[in-house]
């Protein structure tokens, strides 16, 4: 069995007093792609925001390496190597493309490894935040954190409100950065990009794990995802 890179025990986390996740226990392997899926509100991006430490954790572990991620803030788990790329993407819309790129910049990356990725952004590297269209956008967002070369990478609906043709692109750019090596944790509303994308995915509904398995065992199972997510988030 491959060692668990990043692990979640019993973790229940919210905001202020309200749990909106329940006893999450899961594992993420070295160089493995985990999708997590399910209805709208029901946990998907606060496990994301719970293991980059941005929620209230009430209970539970939380480990990278075998080390506790417990008390650290979020700028210290990301030192850790664990980035993330927001649904609100949280560029810095005054700065340039290059300026939000620089901001990013740790452990010895540079720049061109973000236009060797979105050569668009080359393109519009001296272009404010604000005249970038949303595909764009997420391409900034993707790439400042890639530049912060995280040991693990967490994807929080990338391809949310995205025409089909950047979704397609983000995709294989996600399958690529996936064949170099990355952990990838994806959060996606697209099911069925998402489950063929992962090796294994997770499935949440009112805040806990309902399905944990490979992403094969769901991948044209009708019944099973019109149970867990409903067929209309599946397509």
């Amino acid at each position: 069995m491959a060692e668990a890179l990043l692990e979640l025990n019993g973790v229940v986390a919210g905001y202020g007093e309200t749990h909106i996740i329940r006893n999450i226990s899961l594992s993420v392997s070295k160089g493995e792609r985990l999708a997590i899926i399910g209805r709208n509100g029901v946990g998907k991006t606060t496990t994301l925001a719970t293991i980059m430490g941005q929620t209230r954790q009430h209970a539970g572990r939380i480990n990278l390496r075998g080390e506790p991620l417990d008390r650290l803030r979020t700028h210290e788990r990301t030192r850790l190597g664990i980035g993330i790329v927001p649904q609100t993407r949280d560029i810095f819309p005054s700065l340039s493309v290059e300026e939000n790129l620089i901001a990013g910049l740790r452990n010895g990356s540079s720049l061109d490894e973000a236009y060797d990725l979105f050569p668009r952004l080359k393109e519009r590297r001296h272009n404010g935040g604000r005249q970038l269209s949303g595909g764009e956008q997420q391409m900034l967002s993707i790439a400042r954190a890639l530049l912060g070369r995280p040991e693990i990478i967490l994807l929080d609906e990338p391809l949310e409100g995205l025409a089909p043709v950047i979704c397609e692109m983000l995709m294989d750019v996600f399958k690529k950065l996936a064949a170099r090596g990355h952990t990838m944790v994806l959060v996606e509303q697209h099911v069925g990009l998402a489950l063929k994308f992962a090796d294994r995915v997770v499935v949440l509904d009112q805040g806990k794990i309902v399905f944990e398995g490979l992403s094969a065992d769901l991948v044209g199972n009708a019944s099973r995802l019109d149970q867990y997510i409903g067929l209309s988030a599946a397509n």
